[in-house]
């Protein structure tokens, strides 16, 4: 019997031997650090990592050079979410001159303690009305410095579009003149005098309109100006052009719909580029599932232009999604398809942090079907030792597939290979209990007599 065990013993250590290294991760990159010194290393995260990677990020794995798994975080990276926030200044109005048929002119002198501004809103209670507005800048009253031009408006009978801010340069300026051209307009009635006549055995129609002088009124002019401060924290993010896969224009449902090719990067916002002008439409941002398609956001697109006058809004916004490919579904109705020329895409961006040893090398290794999150204490360590370790960013060398790649058995399975995994498996068992057997008779059989 003992020399059955041994026979089995060789047999399993030569096996062992003989059976290359294996791993379910497809892809490896080397960390290319500059300087390998002790430091927490931080490593951006890229598209291809995000192509070839699971939601969540489970399949991601760090190794040195000798193979071991090293402790890794997985961090969003943040910044001091920027606002802009419109302070008022106080003013008063000094003197209202009319130029009868050509303008209304309002002159405002800043109070004594007041910051300086750099916009104003000509508050009016009036709809449906544009005018040009210019701005003149004066320290004393007597000299008027020209500081720019606009356009406020309202164009509230075709659709809920009103601006009446003004913007111009901080030049240093206390007093300020704001020239509105047409200190009156001409609105037309919306209803139609009808008359009729009839000469002998003729009858006659007319039509009169009623054309309305209104004047110009000016309720205040508010300045201000814009603080821009820091509130809270928000994930930083970077934009990139989005391949257009195809644009489908549904006459009957009457939408456009539009599919790109999301890469799996982590998206949270998609920006559209159009040739098209003054459109104002709900849309829509969709995701395939097993099921079909389902929404992540909605939204309002919309582009007013008009001489100087622009303000657009073309963004869509949804909670961080990772797929393939997106959709964005346009509310045509019965106005014409929009021209989109493009589509770009925000991505959160991830970085790995790890404490890196002196002198030693790295890479990431990532891409496995069946590879589950590893149980780190890094986040602790990381945030223990706190911003002023010292730091290193590295970047991630180019895509190889791993040559000691293997799918996990759950993946083999999936594949239809389990019958040849069986397979193999009863072979090997069938192998050792023919040589378990030879062994034993061998040691059960008659001796000479020799020694």
């Amino acid at each position: 019997m003992t020399a059955a065990r041994l026979v089995l013993s060789t047999l399993l250590v030569s096996a062992a031997a003989s059976a290359p290294a294996q791993t379910t991760f497809k892809y490896r990159r080397d960390i290319l650090r500059d300087d390998p010194t002790e430091a927490v290393t931080v490593v951006p995260l890229d598209a291809p990592v995000y192509a070839g990677t699971r939601d969540g990020l489970p399949d991601v794995r760090l190794r040195d050079d000798r193979g071991e798994e090293v402790p890794f975080a997985i961090r969003v990276q943040t910044k001091g979410r920027s606002v802009l926030v419109r302070e008022p200044v106080a003013s008063r109005v000094e003197s209202l001159k009319v130029i009868e048929g050509e303008a209304l002119e309002v002159v405002t002198v800043l109070e004594d303690d007041a910051p300086e501004p750099d916009g104003a809103a000509i508050q009016t209670p009036l709809v449906d009305f544009e005018r040009r507005v210019r701005v003149l800048g004066s320290l004393d009253g007597e000299t008027w410095t020209p500081l720019a031009e606009g356009r406020i408006l309202d164009y509230s009978r075709f659709m809920d579009m009103r601006d009446v801010d003004v913007a111009f340069p901080a030049r240093g300026f206390r007093m300020f003149k704001f020239v509105i051209e047409h200190e009156s307009d001409e609105q037309r009635s919306p209803y139609y005098q009808l008359s009729r006549a009839r000469d002998g055995d003729e009858e006659r129609r007319a039509e009169t309109e009623t054309i309305l002088r209104r004047p110009f009124r000016v309720d205040r002019v508010a300045l201000h100006r814009a603080v821009r401060g820091v509130e809270g924290e928000e994930p930083t993010t970077t934009r990139a052009a989005l391949a257009v896969e195809r644009v489908e224009v549904d006459p009957r449902e009457r939408v456009t719909r539009i599919e790109v090719a999301a890469g799996r990067l982590p998206l949270t916002r998609l920006s559209l580029r159009a040739t098209s002008r003054n459109f104002h439409r709900p849309a829509r941002v969709l995701r395939p599932t097993d099921a079909g398609w389902v929404d992540v956001g909605r939204g309002t697109l919309s582009l007013y232009q008009l001489g100087d006058f622009r303000r657009e809004e073309l963004t869509l916004d949804f909670p961080e999604t990772r797929a393939d490919r997106l959709r964005i579904e346009i509310e045509d109705g019965d106005s014409p398809p929009l021209e989109v020329v493009g589509v770009d895409g925000d991505s959160v961006d991830r970085r790995v942090e790890f404490v890196a040893a002196a002198g030693r090398s790295y890479r990431l290794e990532y891409g496995s079907d069946a590879a589950d999150a590893p149980r780190h204490d890094a986040d602790a360590v990381l945030a223990a030792l706190g911003p002023g370790a010292p730091q290193e960013v590295a970047t991630l060398g180019p895509v190889v597939a791993n040559p000691d790649y293997r799918p996990s058995p759950r993946r083999a399975v999936a594949l239809g290979g389990a019958w040849m995994l069986l397979a193999v498996v009863v072979m090997t068992v069938v192998l050792a209990w023919a040589i378990l057997q030879a062994v034993r008779r061998a040691d059960k059989a008659p001796t000479d007599g020799w020694g």
